[in-house]
């Protein structure tokens, strides 16, 4: 089942939601763009996850997002999910569209998390304010009450 979320999550709900999403998530990714640059934010944020980095490469479409007609602009970066991650993430930001918001230069860009199997459990295209969440279950579904 898919939900999709038009209104930003911030606070507390934002903070539950990451919680219930690394439930289910081994990995994340988030992506940043050469065209809008990279702030000393989004820098130090590679830095603190270097030693769970999984994989990274240039691109230019991911989950929420395609580049056409434009040279290879961007960079996806993949990481475990972790006690250790998940804090981070929870540290850095305060709501869910802080990926990628209207400035694009703070944190990076559309953060997204995946299953063992490497579905996406939670995408986000920030700067669009949406995001698409995916749940297996009704059950799955009723849990996100406080969404």
């Amino acid at each position: 089942m898919e939900k999709n979320i038009k209104k930003n999550i911030k606070g507390n709900k934002y903070k539950r939601l990451l919680i219930w999403v690394s439930e289910s998530s081994t990995v994340f990714s988030f992506v940043t763009r050469k065209d809008v640059g990279i702030s000393e934010r989004s820098i130090r944020l590679i830095e603190s996850l270097t030693e769970f980095l999984v994989d990274s490469y240039p691109t230019n479409e991911w989950l929420s997002n395609e580049i056409v007609d434009s040279p290879i602009i961007g960079h996806i970066y993949f990481y475990e999910l972790n006690k250790t991650t998940k804090n981070i993430l929870l540290e850095v930001s305060n709501s869910l569209f802080d990926w990628g918001d209207d400035a694009l230069t703070d944190l990076p860009e559309d953060v997204a998390f995946y299953d063992g199997k490497k579905r996406p459990v939670l995408h986000v295209n920030g700067h669009e304010n949406y995001a698409i969440l995916e749940v297996s279950s009704l059950k799955e579904y009723l849990k996100l009450t406080f969404l």
